[in-house]
């Protein structure tokens, strides 16, 4: 029977695969639809956190209840839904809209770093040493992806650079901020609220309103993925593993993201991906295997 530390394991890992894939769609709703990434990352947020909140009220409503009441938790879950949640996401939409989504997912991957930093400094310890051989192999996968061995074989704007920066920020603070009050309540119930309290946060600090929205049928395809697979599915997944195995093991077992992030795009988009790529996937492939054991 697989232990609740594998289990932990697993949860981490798909939730990350289900952000991967989603980063492809949010590319093709950006780049190939023309959406705007403000409405993108509302319909996001809002229907996301609608889902979650619907199904912890059919699975325990007395728990939603206590939840609601309790203000405490309602004020950490305002502080995840707007520092955490809002900010993640539309700092990553936008990266992936100045690059794609590979380089975006890759970008967005130097939290790794962040969120160990800020952990050994919690618990008041330097990482063991399979820790440091996950952080090289890890940052060494994601530099080869990226660049291909050299910084003058990738094109990156200024500007996404410096949203794919932001977004490793953004997600420091996405993944360290619940930890508590996942342990406490799960992971359903602050996702759901922190989405919906982090959606309406945004619609009136960014006026969406005021900008264009169009409707296709791809769209909605796109949407459905978005929302289903890579918010509903990918956070609480993703939250569910971490609560388990720590939140700076969570992040380096995500670095499986920009793989799937960069073989959906090349699948789907065409892009192309070259023998360095492979050699940096087989790198961050092997971050999840030195973590896999307690």
């Amino acid at each position: 029977m697989m232990s609740k530390y594998s289990r932990g394991i697993w949860a981490a890992v798909i939730g990350a695969v289900c952000w991967g894939v989603a980063g492809t769609a949010t590319q093709y709703l950006t780049s190939v639809q023309g959406m705007d990434s403000e409405w993108l990352t509302q319909i996001r947020l809002i229907f996301g956190g609608l889902i979650l909140v619907v199904f912890g009220l059919i699975r325990d409503r007395k728990k939603t209840s206590e939840f609601l009441h309790s203000r405490r938790s309602m004020l950490h879950c305002i502080v995840f839904g707007i520092c955490g949640l809002m900010f993640t996401q539309y700092a990553y939409i936008v990266a992936i809209s100045k690059t794609n989504s590979g380089t975006a997912t890759m970008l967005q991957y130097f939290s790794v770093v962040l969120v160990l930093i800020i952990s050994c400094i919690l618990a008041k310890k330097a990482p063991v040493p399979r820790e440091y051989i996950a952080i090289v192999s890890c940052l060494a996968g994601i530099f080869l992806v990226a660049t291909h061995g050299s910084l003058s074989s990738l094109y990156i704007s200024r500007d996404g650079f410096l949203w794919g920066m932001i977004a490793a920020v953004a997600a420091t603070c996405y993944i360290m901020i619940p930890q508590k009050l996942i342990k406490e309540w799960g992971a359903i119930l602050p996702i759901g609220w922190g989405m919906i309290i982090g959606g309406v946060a945004f619609f009136f600090l960014m006026r969406v309103w005021r900008r264009p929205l169009v409707i296709n049928r791809e769209i909605i395809l796109g949407l459905l993925v978005v929302v289903i697979l890579g918010t509903v599915l990918s956070f609480t997944l993703f939250f569910m593993g971490t609560s388990v195995i720590g939140p700076a093991r969570g992040n380096m077992i995500g670095c499986v993201e920009p793989l799937v992030a960069t073989v959906s795009t090349a699948l789907f988009l065409h892009t192309v991906f070259t023998p360095m790529d492979i050699v940096g996937f087989a790198l961050i492939l092997a971050t999840v295997l030195l973590l896999a054991k307690q």
